[in-house]
């Protein structure tokens, strides 16, 4: 699992912040806010090879038991699939997983 190029993390004014820009920027009219585990996440998503590391390497920077680490991870990761704001390795935008649900149009 990838970051989407079309979103880039910032900080400004001591906040971490995501951008959206390019094709992003024309379905999204705004900035994400994200709390320091989240920038953290955002950050380590490139170089972890899976959801396990991932949630290691959270729990060691915030020492946090694992099953604080893989909630954080798991439920930042699920709605960052959702928005479409991660891609595959292949550079495909991931599909939601079936238990997440989707909203109407």
């Amino acid at each position: 699992m990838k970051t989407h190029p079309d979103f880039i993390l910032r900080q400004i004014a001591g906040e971490n912040i995501l951008v959206p820009c390019g094709e992003a920027a024309k379905r999204l009219s705004g900035l994400i806010n994200l709390n320091s585990t989240a920038a953290f996440i955002w950050q380590n998503l490139n170089d972890a090879k899976d959801l396990d590391e991932l949630t290691a390497r959270v729990m060691e920077n915030f020492e946090v038991d694992e099953e604080t680490a893989r909630r954080d991870v798991n439920g930042l990761t699920a709605e960052l699939i959702l928005a479409g704001m991660v891609l595959t390795e292949e550079g495909e935008t991931l599909p939601p997983h079936p238990m997440i649900k989707q909203q109407e149009e």
